[in-house]
């Protein structure tokens, strides 16, 4: 019997400060899923969230979220697995996209802290996964229909508002990473505007309300064109707004059979 697919939904909105602002949306994401050279479906996914006080905030994001996702697809594509992607591999690319950063920056007449912004990425493959992690956010995986935990806490500065950010010097200080030896069947990654919905704080575990409905209707969809667009109405909507004002990201992935 044949294993079932990788289903996707994804989607970054704008948050309602900064619409009241006039500033772009500050989030980004993508994700693909992607074949090593035996055949084997790998996910990735990136999501990015830029730092509110950077000018090129949602440009950082953007490159960053592409570059991370390309890099992991290209070594895909040149025979390497899930394995070898390592802290070390992910800490070489991230100098690569600093020193694009750097070379922006310079084209622009600006400072690389200007395009500042978080990094969260997930790579699962038939039986582990690679995740890493730069600042807030939060990556989560699916234990069973009924429990979820995150692979990290998000990562605060000295004080609430702070986080570190891929464009920093000492970035791979903190950079976070793990490898899962294990078949993971969902995954989601969210940036720091859901936070507050989706983990809970005094037990610092997982919101399993958040989770569950979501990824029951992923699974259960009998097409899936439409999810994204409904899923970006959802994160756009009065019910989450009344909760969170600053840009929102969400990406959902699974691959576990629909249950009646």
């Amino acid at each position: 019997m044949s294993q079932p697919e990788w289903r996707l939904a994804a989607a970054s909105v704008l948050g309602t400060a900064h619409v009241n602002l006039g500033l772009p949306c500050q989030d980004a994401h993508r994700c693909s899923v992607q074949r090593t050279s035996g055949g084997e479906p790998v996910l990735i996914a990136v999501v990015c969230d830029g730092a509110g006080s950077a000018a090129r905030a949602d440009a950082g994001a953007e490159l960053a979220s592409q570059m991370i996702h390309d890099e992991i697809a290209a070594a895909l594509g040149e025979g390497r697995g899930v394995r070898d992607i390592t802290q070390a591999w992910i800490e070489e690319r991230l100098g690569r996209f600093q020193a694009e950063v750097a070379a922006r920056a310079e084209a622009e007449e600006c400072q690389p802290r200007d395009f500042a912004c978080t990094l969260l990425a997930a790579a699962v493959g038939p039986d582990c996964a690679a995740f890493c992690q730069i600042g807030d956010g939060a990556i989560v995986i699916g234990e069973d229909e009924d429990t979820y935990r995150w692979i990290f806490w998000p990562e605060r500065g000295e004080y609430e508002n702070v986080t570190f950010f891929a464009t920093e010097p000492e970035a791979a200080d903190h950079l976070q990473f793990e490898l899962v030896e294990k078949r993971i069947d969902e995954v989601a990654l969210l940036s720091d505007g859901l936070q507050r919905l989706a983990l809970h704080y005094q037990t610092q575990t997982a919101h399993a309300a958040f989770f569950k409905p979501m990824l029951a209707t992923l699974r259960a969809a009998p097409a899936l064109e439409a999810l994204s667009t409904q899923l970006e109405a959802y994160l756009s909507s009065p019910a989450v707004n009344e909760r969170t004002d600053d840009d929102k990201t969400l990406v959902l992935a699974s691959r576990r059979t629909a249950t009646a």
